[in-house]
């Protein structure tokens, strides 16, 4: 009877284990664990499975010309506010298939030789450039580095992480919000949320 006992209480643990494993490996927490993964063996493939890369940057390219678009200078009035009222997104929306692309090299680029290619472009009224340069001028994604995963929410097939970065240029850490969706096996991230307020600390925080 005790071995049977015995037995029985064996099965219980290893079908517990096996569960909570599962879980753990189906939680949003595993799949940023193989991106980093995916991206340290410079893994495209993997890297595009646990990155939805479109809609990330489409979404990004949103946030951005929002947040450049409401800058206030010195004397109270954007340049970008009036380009805004005058053309709207239209614009935007010409540029943002170019845009898209230029984004996406730097991020295989940057994951396969983590350095950011040069704009060498000389149409410098070009908005695509123009946006790319007005976010390299302020950051370098060469002086970030991953420390944890700060929180992370779940409700139902959508998760909120915020990921804890160093940044050594400024020697201080600051947190990018990611937006993931669950793929049935395996998370997405779908979004980088909190874009205007990283573009807050990096063009209103001096370097030291």
């Amino acid at each position: 009877m005790k071995k049977k006992l015995f037995i029985l209480l064996i099965f219980i643990i290893v079908i517990i284990t096996v569960i909570i494993s599962w879980k753990l490996m189906i939680s949003p927490q595993y799949s940023l664990k193989q991106l980093k993964k995916a991206i340290t063996n410079d893994n495209l493939v993997a890297f595009d499975k646990y990155v939805d890369l479109d809609r990330t940057i489409d979404q990004a390219i949103d946030q951005i010309w929002q947040y450049f678009s409401n800058r206030v200078s010195e004397n109270g009035k954007s340049r970008w506010v009036n380009v805004r009222n005058e053309i709207g997104y239209s614009l935007l929306s010409m540029a943002k298939p170019n845009l898209k692309e230029i984004i996406k090299k730097e991020v295989y680029n940057h994951i396969i030789s983590e350095e950011l290619s040069e704009d060498k472009s000389e149409e410098d009224n070009n908005l695509s450039n123009l946006l790319m340069r007005m976010v390299r001028e302020r950051i370098n994604p060469k002086d970030w580095e991953y420390q944890s995963i700060n929180y992370a929410t779940t409700s139902g097939d959508i998760a909120f992480l915020g990921l804890t970065y160093y940044d050594q240029s400024r020697d201080a850490n600051f947190i990018v919000e990611v937006k993931m969706r669950n793929m049935k096996g395996y998370w997405q991230i779908v979004e980088i949320t909190n874009i205007a307020q990283l573009l807050n600390i990096f063009y209103n925080t001096a370097i030291p």
